[in-house]
């Protein structure tokens, strides 16, 4: 491995501490409650080379969020059999964007932060419009087989998203218990809403 070689890996890996330490921040004290100094000390790094990695934190912020969602639509598309029948698909897609936010806590919180602040409205539309190529032919089939609703994708998505973000939310708090027949239904509700 060559001196330039060693640059770049070391860069990466500073780079992912930053992130990993402003995931717990994020997660725990909210956007307002971290600063980079406070950032600075959970990574071991100076803040000086938190910006050399980040014009900011806004920027950072963003950063995360972009990695923490391809890593969400990759596990949300792990297993997936575009040519099942509709209604497996959505199990699969649904299942496994459940079990994702149910083992990722921190990620999943950050993400709902991020949802429900300026930050989604002030520099993420490209982040939101990249949804995986087996997501979108997964809706452009409902749409021509009549299955679902004639809403925009994006509404459907809120009808699921919502729920299951709700739903998440309240296991992870612990105010209802997830047993295979509950999560069984809340799976046929969340179809029942985008479905004719």
């Amino acid at each position: 491995m060559n001196v330039h070689s060693e640059e770049k890996a070391t860069d990466v890996a500073k780079r992912r501490q930053i992130l990993e330490a402003a995931l717990g921040l994020f997660s725990d004290q909210g956007f307002h409650g971290t600063s980079m100094s406070k950032l600075a000390k959970a990574s071991g790094l100076p803040v000086g080379t938190i910006y050399r990695h980040f014009a900011g934190k806004e920027e950072l912020i963003h950063a995360l969020y972009a990695d923490l969602k391809r890593d969400r639509m990759a596990a949300m598309i792990e297993g997936y059999d575009a040519t099942a029948p509709l209604r497996a698909r959505f199990d699969q897609l649904w299942g496994n964007t459940f079990d994702y936010c149910l083992t990722h806590p921190a990620e999943f919180k950050f993400a709902e932060q991020y949802a429900y602040s300026p930050f989604l409205r002030d520099g993420a539309n490209a982040i939101q419009a990249s949804i995986p190529k087996e997501v979108a032919a997964f809706f452009a089939d409902g749409y021509s087989s009549g299955t679902f609703k004639s809403q925009p994708p994006q509404i459907l998505n809120a009808l699921i998203s919502g729920l299951l973000n709700a739903l998440v939310t309240r296991a992870l708090a612990n105010v209802i218990t997830l047993t295979p027949s509950t999560r069984s239904a809340l799976m046929d509700a969340c179809w029942d809403a985008i479905t004719n």
